[in-house]
């Protein structure tokens, strides 16, 4: 199935120079868990999750880090030539209800598991008619 059928979610995207306080706050304000680290061409790089902000800086004292000293690196992403089933493999196997979506390693946003499901639903609903 094409991940183009979908509609994709925008990812929140920082710089790899973003300072950890910056990043917190933009999690905050967007009342999201996860942020994307992105190079000046959108390439993705890494993520940061609320859990790695709090393992990695607070709790260890390190206020003063950037995005690219905390971001978990060799993130796993789904290119949007490639199949929705690619998408569901890796939630599944990360256990996580997103993922990231890229084109020729530039992210340009996310999909959900709801997503997928939703549209396999509408799929089977409109070959009964």
């Amino acid at each position: 199935m094409d991940i183009k059928k979908i509609t994709l979610h925008n990812a929140l995207a920082c710089a790899t120079d973003d300072s950890v306080s910056f990043i917190a706050k933009k999690l905050k304000d967007h009342k999201d868990r996860r942020i994307f680290v992105v190079d000046a061409q959108h390439k993705l790089l890494g993520i940061i999750t609320t859990t790695d902000l709090v393992y990695k800086t607070l709790a260890d004292g390190k206020h003063d880090q950037k995005a690219e000293d905390v971001m978990v690196r060799n993130v796993k992403s789904v290119d949007v030539a490639e199949g929705m089933e690619k998408a569901l493999d890796i939630m599944n196997e990360l256990k996580t209800f997103t993922c990231p979506v890229t084109e020729h390693g530039k992210l340009i946003g996310i999909i959900s598991y709801h997503d997928l499901v939703g549209h396999v639903l509408a799929s089977i609903g409109k070959e009964k008619q």
